[in-house]
């Protein structure tokens, strides 16, 4: 059921741009919220922190990373809590489809652990896959979309998502993030900050 909970990254990279052009080089770090809606559990919900990366290799390609951690409450009268933390590294690849769009692909190993009160912790690795666009709707909004698969062992999810960021300065950006599946829902806000423009 963890797995369920990934953000699946909105992590991608790649070229140094001048403003209102795609970059692929940056960091970025922010708050996250998960609600999860289990049918053996009831509702799960919970708040925490994500922080990425990525960088160009090529041309085209680039690496992305992503740890994210959160505390989680289940709504079932026992005042039931756990931990969940998440990490991503995967590879990717970029494709203009116009000057202010790009196709995108990332393939990603994937873990995560859930440590519950008093009953220990399960983990669990696997891999992810993502596609998605991204394209400058101005000259200092980003709008971002994207389908990810997640398999863990026995667990797996389809998931779908999106981002919104506004660019104050060439370096620096402010946005909020979408992903859900059919149990899950995370959402929150991050800063970005570009590198090479």
């Amino acid at each position: 059921m963890y797995n369920k909970a990934l953000a699946v990254t909105i992590l991608m990279l790649a070229t140094p741009a001048m403003a209102g052009e795609l970059s692929y080089s940056f960091v970025e770090g922010g708050y996250q919220r998960i609600d999860i809606d289990d049918d053996f559990i009831g509702g799960i919900d919970g708040d925490g922190f994500g922080v990425g990366f990525s960088f160009e290799v090529g041309d085209s390609f680039f690496v992305a990373g992503q740890y994210g951690q959160a505390d989680l409450d289940a709504d079932i009268g026992f005042g039931l809590s756990a931990d969940y933390d998440e990490m991503s590294l995967g590879v990717g690849y970029h494709a203009g489809i116009s000057d202010k769009t790009d196709f995108y692909g990332i393939l990603s190993w994937v873990r995560a652990e859930v440590s519950i009160d008093s009953f220990g912790s399960v983990d669990d690795d696997g891999y992810g896959m993502t596609i998605g666009m991204r394209s400058y709707v101005s000259d200092k909004f980003e709008l971002e979309g994207h389908i990810g698969y997640v398999d863990l062992g026995d667990d797996d999810g389809t998931s779908i998502g999106g981002s919104a960021f506004y660019d104050f300065t060439d370096n620096f950006a402010v946005g909020a993030l979408l992903d859900f599946d059919d149990d899950v829902t995370t959402y929150g806000v991050a800063g970005r900050f570009y590198f090479g423009r």
